[in-house]
C-alpha cells in the first residue's frame, strides 16, 4: 500500500511584486459597494507576508525627495477599492500622528526598518493634554503590520540613518478621497489633512505633488 502523502498547509510564496498586485486585485474583487466590513484583513496580511521583498521589482515606484520627511508613490488602485502605495522615508524623519478615515491599513517593510507608535484617541471633550502612547514596535524588512481606527492612531518614523521603504494598502480608499486627521502629540488637537495628491503615480512624478510631510 503506497504511503499517504501529506499536503503542506503553508501557503506558497508569492512569486514577485506583480503577482502580489494580482493577488490583491483578486481578493478585493471587481464589484462595487465596498466598505471596511467587506474586507478579510487576515487574507490581505497573509498575501503581504507571502511576498519576499525584491528591490528590482518595486524600485521604479520608490521615488524619493530628500527634502521631504517621506514621499507617497502610487502603485495601483486595486479595482478602485484601495490605494496601494510605496512610501520612501528619509533618515531620521517620520509622519504626523494620524487616523485612517475608518479604513484598513496594512503596511509591509520593503527595505530598512521603521518604528510604529500607536496612540489612544484623545477625548475631544477633555482639556488639551499630551497624547497617551499604547505601543511602540520596530519592524524590519519583510515584516507586516496592520492598523485601523478601532486599534488607535499611529505615527510611523524612520529612526535609522538610512532610507527606509514600505508598502501600504489602504482599503477602502477613504483617506485619499476625503482626507484624514493628524494630531498634535502635546495637546491632542486634530487638524484635517488632504491626502488626494501623491508625489508620484505609477513611477511618474506628479505635476501637482503632495505638499504635506
Amino acid at each position: 500500500m503506497p504511503p499517504t502523502l501529506l499536503r503542506s498547509t503553508t501557503p506558497a510564496q508569492i512569486a514577485d511584486f506583480n503577482a502580489l498586485i494580482v493577488e490583491l486585485h483578486r481578493q478585493l474583487g471587481y464589484t462595487s459597494g465596498i466598505n471596511s466590513a467587506d474586507v478579510d484583513v487576515e487574507n490581505l496580511l497573509e498575501a503581504m507576508r507571502r511576498y519576499v521583498s525584491s528591490p528590482e521589482e518595486w524600485a521604479k515606484f520608490a521615488l524619493w525627495d530628500a527634502s521631504r520627511n517621506y514621499t507617497r508613490n502610487g502603485v495601483d488602485t486595486l479595482n478602485d477599492k484601495a490605494n496601494l502605495l510605496v512610501l520612501v522615508w528619509s533618515p531620521g524623519k517620520g509622519s504626523l500622528i494620524h487616523d485612517h478615515a475608518n479604513a484598513h491599513c496594512v503596511m509591509k517593510i520593503l527595505q530598512g526598518e521603521l518604528v510604529e507608535t500607536i496612540y489612544r484617541f484623545p477625548d475631544p471633550k477633555a482639556p488639551p493634554k499630551r497624547m497617551e502612547k499604547k505601543k511602540v514596535t520596530r519592524y524590519l524588512t519583510d515584516e507586516v503590520t496592520y492598523i485601523s481606527d478601532d486599534i488607535g492612531l499611529h505615527r510611523i518614523s524612520n529612526d535609522s540613518d538610512k532610507v527606509a521603504i514600505s508598502l501600504h494598502l489602504y482599503t477602502p480608499p477613504w483617506a485619499a478621497k476625503y482626507g484624514c486627521f493628524s494630531f498634535n502629540e502635546a495637546s491632542g488637537k486634530q487638524v484635517w489633512a488632504d491626502l488626494s495628491n501623491l508625489y508620484s503615480d505609477k513611477g511618474v512624478v506628479c505635476k501637482s505633488k503632495a505638499s504635506h510631510v
